[in-house]
C-alpha cells in the first residue's frame, strides 16, 4: 500500500487536502480532479506527500506555477518548441 497525501495550494493557502491509497484509487481520475479545481487559479501549487517515506528529503513532490513554498524549483519552459 503506498499512502500519500494530496494538497493544493493557491499563494500559501491550502484549498484541498486528500488522502489516498495509491494503490486502490483510481490515479487518472484524482489527477483530473486536482487538476481541475487548480486550473482555476493562475498560481497554484499541488503537493504530494509520500506518508510512508522515512526520508523527509524524499517524502514530499511539489510542482505548480507559484514556486514560493518549493524547495529549489525548477523552471520549465513549455513553449511550442518544445512540444514538437
Amino acid at each position: 500500500m503506498t499512502r500519500i497525501m494530496i494538497r493544493g495550494f493557491v499563494g500559501r493557502k491550502l484549498i484541498f487536502e486528500e488522502a489516498a491509497d495509491a494503490d486502490a484509487v483510481d490515479l487518472e481520475t484524482l489527477a483530473a480532479k486536482h487538476a481541475t479545481v487548480m486550473a482555476a487559479y493562475k498560481h497554484h501549487m499541488l503537493e504530494f506527500e509520500f506518508l510512508d517515506e522515512p526520508d523527509p528529503l524524499q517524502r514530499f513532490f511539489r510542482f505548480g506555477t507559484d514556486p514560493s513554498a518549493m524547495v529549489r524549483p525548477i523552471r520549465l519552459d513549455l513553449d511550442d518548441t518544445m512540444l514538437n
